[in-house]
């Protein structure tokens, strides 16, 4: 909680900067690469790769949001002080341990919105640089465990909120973006049929679920 009060009083000296506006606010959607940590749900690379089988991760993600341009902070404004908000973004992730005669899909669908300050280089016209650090609210987090691609029998557990926290950067050359970021945010997935059952594979006693990942996006912005 300390880290999230000390963004919302950055957050808040933004706004009281914006009387200054000079760049030109920016819409944006973007499509990408989400690629699961090891560490998702409490385990580790170690973990994954104790069975005899074979385990591979994959992911996809989406977003679309607005970055607010609020303040200039340099005379030849080259630089400037805005606020980044995601209206609504995805997460879709994916590991699957197969052996000769057994399958287990572990599926994991996320639906956010991000909001947080960004910094904003533009160098030279229609060029811009843009690093940004955001709260991350998780609305909700599903996931399924599915044996043998029996989806009758799946196993599903489910989150309403979390929160989490989103570090990154993005490239701009005219419309185009193209944008790398490192989200991490922990949930609490409970059994949907067993009330108390929490998705954590190394603490059985722990109510928490990691869902970190690195992603890699490109999209336009206008």
């Amino acid at each position: 909680m300390k880290k999230l009060s000390v963004l919302f009083l950055v957050l808040l000296f933004a706004f009281s900067a914006g009387a200054q506006q000079k760049f030109d606010n920016e819409v944006y959607f973007r499509f990408g690469y989400s690629n699961p940590c090891w560490t998702q749900f409490g385990a580790d690379k170690d973990w994954w790769q104790q069975w005899e089988g074979t385990t591979s991760r994959w992911g996809l993600t989406g977003e679309f949001g607005t970055i607010f341009m609020l303040t200039t902070l340099n005379s030849n404004e080259t630089l400037a002080l805005g606020l980044d908000i995601d209206w609504v973004s995805f997460y879709w992730h994916r590991f699957t341990y197969e052996e000769p005669n057994y399958m287990l899909d572990m599926a994991t669908l996320r639906i956010d919105s991000k909001v947080g300050p960004s910094l904003t280089f533009s160098p030279a016209k229609r060029i811009a640089i843009d690093v940004y650090v955001k709260a991350d609210f998780g609305w909700f987090t599903g996931t399924a465990l599915i044996e043998n691609e029996d989806t009758d029998e799946a196993e599903g557990f489910g989150d309403i909120f979390a929160v989490g926290l989103s570090t990154g950067a993005n490239f701009r050359f005219s419309i185009l973006m193209v944008g790398i970021e490192f989200n991490t945010i922990t949930t609490k997935l409970e059994n949907y049929d067993e009330s108390g059952y929490y998705l954590d594979f190394t603490d059985r006693d722990s109510d928490k679920s990691p869902l970190p990942s690195m992603n890699f996006t490109v999209g336009l912005s206008f």
